[in-house]
């Protein structure tokens, strides 16, 4: 049975610079009490679903959360390069590895909010500031493919 991970708090950081705006997360194993924590940069969701092709600002953040425990418990995984792919296979293998993980090895999700009514559960809800981040599917297509144009003209 897979374990369970929750996302018990986020927190707004940034580098050691100040330069890079981004999110300390903080993962728990309620099993056995273990935490993960997560530096995530705030371009990082945007930057995940321009690269795997992902159309949605949850995709993007259910890859990212998954792809901190995974190597857990697969450490010598080999991760595919999604700029070697088209975007459909990249968005394809990105997500058919996050079901493997859930699969097989452990579930992240956030910590069940507290509130008495449907508004306050929502209010309470930690990955509140990582989905105020907006994909645009078309937007994030059209970056793919000027990204892969350039690689291209780079190898040639």
């Amino acid at each position: 049975m897979p374990d369970d991970w929750q996302v018990t708090e986020v927190t707004d950081t940034a580098d050691e610079s100040g330069q890079i705006e981004a999110w300390e997360i903080t993962l728990t194993r309620p099993a056995d009490g273990v935490t993960l924590a997560m530096f995530l940069p705030k371009v990082a969701i945007e930057a995940t679903a321009v690269a795997c092709g992902l159309t949605s600002t949850d995709e993007a953040i259910d890859v990212l959360l998954h792809r901190a425990v995974h190597p857990i418990y697969e450490p010598n995984l080999p991760e595919s390069n999604p700029w070697q792919m088209s975007g459909e296979e990249a968005r394809a293998a990105v997500l058919e590895r996050v079901e493997r993980c859930k699969r097989d090895h452990a579930a992240v999700a956030t910590a069940a909010p507290k509130g008495r009514t449907a508004a306050a559960r929502k209010a309470a809800d930690v990955l509140t500031p990582l989905r105020s981040v907006r994909i645009d599917p078309v937007t994030c297509a059209t970056v793919r493919l000027e990204q892969q144009r350039a690689l291209l003209r780079a190898r040639a």
